[in-house]
């Protein structure tokens, strides 16, 4: 019997995955734009100051053992090694000079006499207890069109609380712009909070990061693809009566039995030739946000305290601030246990803050931005997966590397498929 002939366009996780699926009765053919392999999955090689080689990411860093259950498995086939993490996160103000952590237990809490001695601060510890009660009420009740802006208002948390501790938690975890934090659909975010031990003081599961930097899974995982084609921009994709036919940049015409399209929403409309109102529709709704990022050796970006210095630390420039854009810093040092006299530091939306000499490298990552309109869009993504034409991407779910994983399987089942 004829094997299948069928494209993945974009090497994601989301691309790797559904081709590592399709690859098993179908011949694969990978397109990658970039000139390299992995999307977020983005691992630097860098010289220390030591003379030691270390691989640093600065894109998908960390997993679980608990709500990765797609990832794990994928790990597993290819003899993926990992390994424990740090996982904690600071918030700093410039303007009070509140700095605590979270994950770094009652040290990084109340790491001063500083804190002790701001009320604002004692009533916000306070608060996250009756937030965490009033998320659990929301999990258990029927409204699902409540934002993060109206929850807080409704149950009078205090703006102190949601400058110092919910706005940094969610344009943290998402790379979101904090103006646009409290149009966040509540229940999607406690739901998510819950399913990650978010939703109580203990209970978080333990994180971990690839041995070595994620691009050795994302290595292992195209080896057995039958053509994997890197600086490779995809032009268009038409449905044709047997299949489609694929349109590169350089002019080169390919058909399929069917296609994969892992990019981003707004990229994958711009593939097609010919979209569906649904395609268009739904496609159109979910929004993403770029977030320039460099990888330095600036320390100054981190907290002053050293009991406050997290894996993740979030900046904020004055108590009353709602900056356009998320300014967050790594510490990969921490994230994963690099043993290095230098501290590598990974930080979105902050050159101007990070002294250019310290620059290792800079890259620029796009994630989806989460409103009512979109989540109500993504719940329509199934209905676009077809016999020939199937799409994937972390945007299917809350925009992390499981949820892109997710896809993939999904996207392989539909072209019939199943892993």
């Amino acid at each position: 019997m004829t094997r299948r002939r069928i494209a993945v366009i974009g090497s994601g996780v989301a691309g790797l995955t559904a081709a590592y699926v399709l690859q098993r009765e179908a011949d694969v053919t990978l397109y990658e734009a970039a000139d390299r392999l992995g999307g977020h999955a983005d691992t630097h090689d860098i010289v220390g100051t030591d003379g030691v080689l270390r691989s640093i990411d600065t894109g998908f860093i960390v997993h679980n053992l608990r709500t990765y259950p797609n990832l794990r498995r994928l790990f597993d086939e290819l003899g993926v090694a990992t390994q424990e993490s740090d996982m904690s996160m600071s918030v700093s103000c410039a303007g009070c000079g509140l700095e605590y952590a979270g994950g770094r237990g009652i040290s990084g809490l109340l790491p001063s006499a500083r804190a002790l001695a701001n009320p604002r601060y004692l009533k916000l510890l306070g608060e996250v207890v009756r937030f965490h009660r009033r998320a659990h009420e929301v999990l258990t009740g029927t409204e699902h069109e409540l934002t993060i802006r109206e929850f807080l208002r409704r149950h009078r948390f205090s703006a102190y609380f949601e400058t110092h501790f919910m706005t940094p938690l969610i344009a943290a975890v998402w790379s979101t712009a904090p103006t646009g934090a409290g149009d966040y659909p509540a229940r999607y975010l406690f739901t998510f909070l819950d399913n990650h031990g978010m939703l109580s003081v203990t209970g978080a599961p333990v994180w971990y990061t690839v041995t070595g930097g994620s691009a050795r899974y994302v290595e292992t995982a195209a080896k057995g693809l039958t053509s994997v084609q890197t600086s490779t921009p995809v032009r268009s994709v038409t449905r044709v009566g047997w299949g489609v036919e694929i349109h590169d940049d350089a002019d080169s015409l390919e058909s399929f039995d069917a296609a994969v399209i892992a990019s981003h929403p707004h990229q994958a409309l711009g593939m097609l030739s010919a979209p569906t109102h649904t395609e268009t529709e739904v496609l159109g709704a979910i929004g993403y946000t770029s977030n320039p990022t460099v990888l330095h050796t600036d320390t100054s970006v981190l907290p002053r305290g050293p009991r406050v210095q997290a894996s993740w630390n979030y900046a904020l420039p004055a108590c009353d601030s709602v900056p356009g854009v998320v300014q967050v810093s790594y510490n990969m040092n921490r994230l994963q246990r690099l043993d290095a006299a230098q501290t590598y530091v990974v930080t979105l939306n902050a050159e101007d803050r990070v002294d250019a000499s310290t620059v290792l490298d800079r890259m620029s990552y796009e994630h989806p931005v989460y409103t009512t309109a979109s989540v109500a869009a993504r719940e329509r993504l199934p209905l676009l997966n077809d016999e020939v034409v199937a799409f994937a991407g972390a945007y299917h779910g809350w925009g992390f590397h499981e949820d892109g994983c997710r896809s993939g399987v999904e996207a392989a089942k539909s072209l019939g498929v199943r892993w």
